[in-house]
């Protein structure tokens, strides 16, 4: 069975790390805390993947908590979402090698929860526990223009993700929803609203071709949800023209806390949960026990357990290419962030 290996722990936050976002090129980790800051890490040398360090402290932007980070798809910017209400757009110049702050968005009532970029960096999405998600287009001179303020959900909303290849935006919330967000000349509407789980939705993560997502719940399960488009083969009903997503999958009896952060690699297939139980599990689709696409089986094929001791997990996040496919991070109310690599045995 294969097992999880512990690479490198980082240090250096002040406070709780509540997401990190790997660079989508380079061997770069982005993570945010609630000491209001960002931090930047790499290796010390190629070779070398034991040691980090931390190469950059992006702070000064934000008056509270820095709860989501996500880099830009060229790497160029990064994106911050604070319990101060803002949005902070960071750009690194070149010249210097310095990270400037150079536009803060405002609009979001009180805190916000997520921040996201499209995969092409035209848009950008933010959600709040003022139970809105906003739509940003990305503008010419760091100018960002607000297309639509989507209202539908009931409760707080904890995170947005955008489809891997589409301008199709997912939203979570407390209100134990998933909604599917899409564009209709300049307006934008939901498409769907995904129901199933009974409590909370905490994090959510589309797998590489964008046809099926994998959400977390406060319910302690998994579930893995499937887009049918109309007139489909399966004969799954669909309405308006429009597709449905529907739960194939539901893993449960894994975690006995509830589940904080979920990430489906786009290279391995691989999904990695994190939990109030303090621990990291990996599943792997059981291609031998499923006989239906439509009815597939997941197999826990790692656990680590107290994985950050004591304190609970709040995000995980996959390396986003084949260069280290095997690594994914962790982060944690101890302040600490680790990497960690799936060793096959």
């Amino acid at each position: 069975m294969p097992h999880l290996e512990l690479v490198a722990t980082l240090e250096g936050h002040q406070d709780r790390v509540w997401q990190a976002s790997w660079h989508p090129t380079k061997t770069i980790l982005a993570t945010c805390s609630g000491d209001k800051t960002v931090r930047l890490w790499t290796p010390i040398s190629h070779d070398n993947f034991e040691q980090w360090q931390c190469i950059e402290t992006l702070e000064g932007a934000h008056k509270r908590t820095i709860r989501s980070v996500d880099w830009s798809p060229s790497g160029n910017e990064l994106a911050t979402a604070s319990f101060d209400a803002t949005t902070g757009i960071w750009e690194n110049d070149p010249r210097d090698n310095d990270w400037e702050c150079v536009a803060t968005l405002e609009g979001h009532e009180n805190e916000i929860k997520s921040v996201a970029w499209s995969s092409t960096g035209a848009l950008l999405a933010t959600c709040s526990r003022d139970k809105s998600v906003w739509i940003w287009e990305v503008e010419s001179d760091n100018d960002f223009e607000c297309l639509s303020v989507l209202q539908e959900h009931t409760q707080d909303v904890k995170m947005v993700a955008w489809h891997p290849k589409s301008e199709i935006l997912a939203s979570a919330s407390y209100d134990d929803t998933i909604k599917i967000w899409k564009e209709d000349e300049d307006d934008w509407y939901c498409a769907d609203t995904l129901e199933g789980h009974t409590s909370t939705v905490w994090s959510l993560d589309f797998n590489e071709e964008g046809d099926q997502i994998v959400s977390a719940s406060d319910d302690q399960t998994l579930r893995i949800w499937k887009m049918y488009k109309p007139d489909n083969d399966q004969g799954v009903m669909t309405h308006n023209g429009e597709a449905t997503w529907k739960t194939i999958c539901t893993l449960s009896g894994f975690h006995d806390r509830c589940i904080y952060s979920v990430s489906w690699s786009k290279v391995n297939g691989y999904i990695a949960s994190v939990s109030g139980d303090n621990s990291i599990r990996i599943f792997e689709k059981d291609t031998e026990a499923t006989v239906n696409e439509d009815e597939p089986t997941y197999k826990n094929i790692a656990t680590k357990k107290d994985a950050h001791g004591v304190y609970d997990i709040n995000g995980v996040s996959w390396f986003p290419t084949k260069l280290h496919q095997d690594w994914l991070s962790t982060v944690g109310d101890d302040g600490l962030v680790r990497i960690w690599r799936v060793v096959l045995d």
